[in-house]
This record gives C-alpha cells, structure tokens and sequence, in this order.
C-alpha cells in the first residue's frame, strides 16, 4: 500500500474513532457513541422509593416494605434502579433477543452510579448463567456483559464459571410464579475455584425473583454469608 492510502486509512480510521455519536433516544449528537444524552438520560423510569430487599416502590417512609418485613427473600439486599417500562423494555429486549449489545453498557453507565453506595462491596460478580444450548443459541450471555460493565466501573472481578445453569429450562416468559419456581428446581450448580462468602448476582431484569431465589438456595447451601442482586431493571407491580 502506498504511503499516500496508507495515510489516507489512517485519517478515516481516525474520523471513525472519533465522531460524535447519537444520543440512542433523541438522536442528538454526542461525545460518545450508544449513549444518552443528560435530558433523555434523567427521562428513564425509575423505580421510586425502592424497598432494599425486593426493589418494589415503597408508599411510607420505611425502606423495607411490610411484605419483606414479614417473609424476607432469600438474597440479603436487591438493586435494580430503573422499571422495567419503555424505552428500557424495549432495550433490554433488543439486548437480549436482537443482540443490541450496545444497550448493555448505555444503561450499565445509568445504572452503576447508583450501585457505588453499596457497602461493603461484593468480593465477585456472579452473572446469572445460560444453559449451554441457549449461549449457542443466543451468541452471548447478556447477564455477563451487564456484570463486566459493572465489574469494570467498580473494580470488581467477574467470575463467569463458578455458577453454572446444568439443565435446560423452558422460557420464563409467560409463566406463573408458581410455574417459574417449579421450572428452575434443580437448574443450577456452584463450583468455585475460590472461597467466595460476600457475592452479588448480576442479571438484566427481575421480575418474580424465581431465578434469584432458586440461585440462592443453591448459594446458601454451599456456605455464601452474603447474596446481593444486582439488575438494571425491576418490574413493577401494578
């Protein structure tokens, strides 16, 4: 290649790296590309007031709801500041179903802020696992990029092999609580290389808490002190 096209890939590689992005709302231009921009970023659902056991918005003063007071969830403390309501619904289904991967770190960058003044600090990040045949399937764990986009702005490791989903589940979509309990016994196994005790699950969005709650039975069981659930998202009941 001669010098003249050499330098000429260089600038347009350049201009590439550098050019404004698109605020992924509003579409104004941005520093950075797959982000938001502050007025659509402060527009996002979030849940108000939320209970530091189940994450549902609270009606008193309170910060834990009287539903926890009386039957506490397995976990010892859950964060998922947004609802789960548009446009976050839709880009976490664009994450998860269309491989929209740039959605996992724009909402990651809302999210994590948040997440700082959680002390103390889990000693790993434990990103709900797929089955082997839905990761072929899918191409890649959604869990696992949210909890490396958390990792990396918080300084803390991920450990991906530890937890491990050993049966094929059906979706959880469309299923009851009841059913989703009954459709994740047995789903998951822990094999750890290291003596974790203070652990915080990391998944996309919460809905009943089935998946949590089934992993930590098994978390529990295994002698983890400390099970944290970290999500973007919570649905909202009604």
């Amino acid at each position: 290649m001669s010098l003249p096209r050499l330098a000429a890939g260089i600038e347009h590689l350049l201009d590439l790296l550098l050019a404004p992005g698109l605020c992924l709302y509003c579409g104004c231009e941005l520093a950075a590309p797959a982000s938001l921009c502050r007025p659509c970023a402060a527009t996002l659902p979030r849940v108000p007031q939320p209970c530091r056991s189940c994450g549902q918005p609270l009606s008193t003063g309170q910060d834990t709801c009287p539903a926890c007071l009386l039957d506490p969830p397995r976990w010892q403390g859950l964060r998922a500041p947004l609802a789960y309501r548009p446009p976050v619904r839709e880009w976490l289904r664009q994450l998860k179903f269309d491989g929209a991967q740039h959605f996992a770190r724009t909402l990651c960058e809302e999210v994590t802020p948040l997440l700082r003044g959680e002390q103390p600090l889990p000693q790993v990040l434990l990103p709900v696992p797929l089955h082997p045949s839905r990761l072929r399937e899918r191409g890649f764990n959604q869990a696992l990029l949210i909890a490396q986009q958390f990792g990396g702005a918080l300084g803390i490791p991920v450990d991906s092999d530890a937890l491990r989903r050993t049966r094929a589940t059906a979706s959880q979509s469309g299923l009851s609580a009841a059913q989703r309990i009954d459709n994740l016994r047995g789903a998951f196994s822990w094999q750890p290389q290291q003596p974790y005790r203070h652990v915080a699950l990391v998944d996309d969005i919460v809905t009943t808490g089935a998946t949590a709650d089934a992993i930590c039975r098994v978390l529990h069981r295994a002698g983890i002190e400390s099970v944290r659930v970290w999500a973007i998202a919570r649905t909202i009941r009604d």
